[in-house]
């Protein structure tokens, strides 16, 4: 039923812009084409009151980095939190948010939200880092094009190439704890039809540098597009990935040092996931389009805790999601104006069973996520612009079965957001920007299914203030700075303070948040490139019983720097350099423990793509030269020791 109602709406998309692509002309619009598709109205990164950053495939290659996380981590400055270094768990946030963090951010795929309605980490190593055309990331709340959970920014992940050159590129990587991997990637199309393609396959092992950490990937996604000559294009993609891997767990305090034991012999997980997706981009007039993004997924996972208090989970998770949305490009009294109407719906479905020394149960959540939004863009003259829009959503969510829950519950959440920005281009590619948000998120079903009272959390809500300045001058260099401050109600966190043994609940008091996120890079090729990129928040609670401590897992300060010059046209080498401050254990609101160090890290690297030998790339990028002791993520109960110096080889050839 469900396929039928993607591949109904489908059709009808695509036949309303066949009906016009005999009309078109070839007129070109005075607004600039499509960059940042996150925006969901077609703005380019220039159009958009928020801190943009864009990076293509060239730069995500010669990066070096071996999958998304570590890209988001050297080159973004996301936190990024390795848990052992297991890519089926890293957790990666912004803006000063700790426990949870990445259920602030909103990650899409190919319009394809990533994000789960528990507590599942959005699933990152699903993607192959070769196979990806761009990433963009938006700073700061966008709540009301992207609604619940946008709240520190969205994270949008590009696959689909706008290319019909044939491209095929194998590749194989070695490096330290047995890693290895092999990639299949092959894009093109046919111009004369319209039609284009792309798939790629990825194979991931390694024998972890923890006991008991190996972990066996295998991820495979599919695409098909078909472009009509008046704009209008329709595409379906298909994905699958299966994978397994062991859970060595944290470590008591007391054995600090010893990064390489574990304390869970039996632990482990399987995953299997699938899904399919459309989007499809129709012209009901030469300044009028209806777009289309419909999917559904499926996750099934199976997870052994062992032990005297074995248990054993099976997890079936469904989501069915339907985007459309109108947008009007036709001026307004004279003035340039892009106007968006839009309805999100999505379904969640989550039902597990459970087997356990202490007994047998079932739980199931269904949540329905109903939406619909308003955005304007209107030009006050061609270097002003403001930006405006309204968003009224509904989360209504059901728990049955043995949840944690007061019996059987239910909670039905009405949550209204806000955006109003003015963007100002004085120069080309100088872009100040100042915008105000008021934003959402709603609790994880599992965050909710275990609190002291046995009811639901209220969701997450606050209101941010955000300015900035990017400039991009003399073809060479790259500046960027965002000013903001935060305060949020009801922010949730697992408060082990809370008898006996800890809950999870609302804070008691207003979150704030005070910081800036600034970078400059310079690059001119084939001689030399620097980039430095320095993030500093302020997270602390204003008011109650924790009045003025700080957010725990936040970081005051990251800063990282990387430097590169050629040897040789063929030959470069790089190195970077990576802080970041002490910060507080998850669940320390009193701030009365040991915080976790502050470590500095660096990382070296050499790319070789010989111009001899056309097609062929290799690299060789070793990661904590120094063999650093520290850890990114810790409780009150034991901390997580990450990765010691580390090596990846990868060898390459395109055709």
């Amino acid at each position: 039923m469900k396929v039928n109602l993607i591949a109904a709406m489908l059709s009808a998309a695509v036949a309303a812009g066949l009906s016009r692509a005999d009309e078109a002309t070839n007129e070109t619009t005075r607004l600039q084409p499509v960059v940042v598709c996150a925006s969901r109205t077609g703005a380019t990164a220039e159009r958009i009151p928020a801190q943009v950053l864009s990076f293509g495939a060239e730069e995500i290659s010669a990066s070096g980095a071996k999958d998304i996380p570590e890209f988001l981590n050297k080159r973004v400055g996301m936190d990024v939190r390795t848990l052992g270094a297991n890519p089926m768990l890293v957790q990666t946030s912004m803006r000063g948010f700790g426990e949870n963090g990445f259920g602030r951010v909103k990650v899409l795929l190919d319009g394809e939200e990533l994000n789960n309605a528990d507590q599942a980490v959005p699933n990152l190593a699903r993607i192959a880092l070769c196979n990806v055309d761009r990433i963009e990331v938006l700073k700061g709340p966008s709540p009301v094009l992207h609604g619940d959970g946008a709240v520190a920014g969205v994270l949008n992940i590009v696959t689909d190439a706008r290319d019909y050159s044939q491209k095929t590129r194998v590749s194989g990587r070695a490096g330290s704890d047995n890693t290895f991997g092999a990639t299949f990637s092959t894009s093109g199309g046919l111009e004369d039809e319209g039609v284009q393609y792309s798939g790629a396959y990825d194979y991931s092992r390694s024998n972890g540098f923890r006991q008991r950490s190996d972990y066996d990937i295998h991820s495979a996604n599919a695409g098909v597009r078909k472009n009509f000559d008046n704009g209008s294009h329709a595409s379906f993609r298909a994905n699958y990935q299966n994978a397994f891997y062991e859970m060595p767990g944290s470590l008591p305090f007391a054995m600090w040092g010893r990064r390489r034991v574990s304390t869970s012999s039996d632990d482990w997980a399987r995953t299997w996931s699938y899904g399919i997706g459309t989007d499809v981009k129709a012209a009901l007039a030469d300044d009028q389009w209806l777009l289309v993004d419909a999917g559904f997924s499926r996750r099934r996972n199976f997870v052994s805790w062992g032990g005297l208090w074995w248990s054993d989970y099976d997890y079936g998770y469904e989501s069915f999601f339907l985007s459309p949305r109108y947008v009007n490009e036709s001026d307004v009294m004279g003035l340039g104006n892009v106007f968006t109407a839009g309805f999100d719906f999505r379904y969640d479905l989550l039902a597990t069973k459970i087997d356990a020394a202490a007994g047998k149960g079932k739980q199931r959540f269904s949540r329905g996520r109903h939406a619909a939004y308003l955005h304007d863009e209107l030009f006050l003259a061609e270097t002003l612009s403001v930006v405006a829009g309204a968003r009224m959503e509904c989360a209504a969510n059901r728990w049955t079965g043995d949840y944690g829950m007061a019996g059987d519950a239910s909670r039905r959440d009405w949550q209204g957001d806000y955006e109003l920005g003015v963007v100002w281009r004085p120069l080309e590619g100088l872009k100040a920007y100042a915008r105000g948000t008021r934003f959402h998120r709603s609790a994880f079903c599992d965050e909710s299914s275990y609190t002291a009272d046995g009811r639901p959390l209220d969701p997450e809500s606050g209101v941010s203030v955000d300015a900035g300045v990017e400039w991009a001058f003399l073809d060479e260099f790259r500046l960027d700075a965002d000013f903001y401050g935060m305060v949020m109600e009801d922010e949730i966190f697992l408060d082990p303070a809370l008898p006996p043994i800890g809950f999870n609940c609302n804070s008691p008091a207003k979150t704030r948040r005070l910081g800036m996120d600034a970078g400059f890079s310079w690059l001119r090729d084939k001689v030399a490139e620097a980039s430095l990129r320095y993030g500093i928040v302020h997270a602390d609670f204003g008011g109650g019983r924790y009045h003025g401590n700080d957010v725990p897992l936040v970081p005051n300060h990251r800063v990282r720097a990387e430097a590169g010059f050629w040897i040789v046209d063929d030959l470069e080498l790089k190195g970077g350099s990576s802080f970041v401050s002490s910060q507080y254990v998850s669940g320390d609101f009193d701030n009365a423990g040991d915080r976790l160090k502050k470590y500095v890290l660096f990382d070296v690297g050499v790319f070789y793509a010989p111009s001899w030998a056309k097609g062929w790339k290799a690299s060789f990028v070793v990661d904590n030269l120094f063999d650093r002791f520290y850890s990114d993520f810790a409780t009150a109960w034991g901390f997580y020791p990450a990765r010691g110096r580390n090596f990846m080889f990868t060898l390459a050839y395109e055709f």
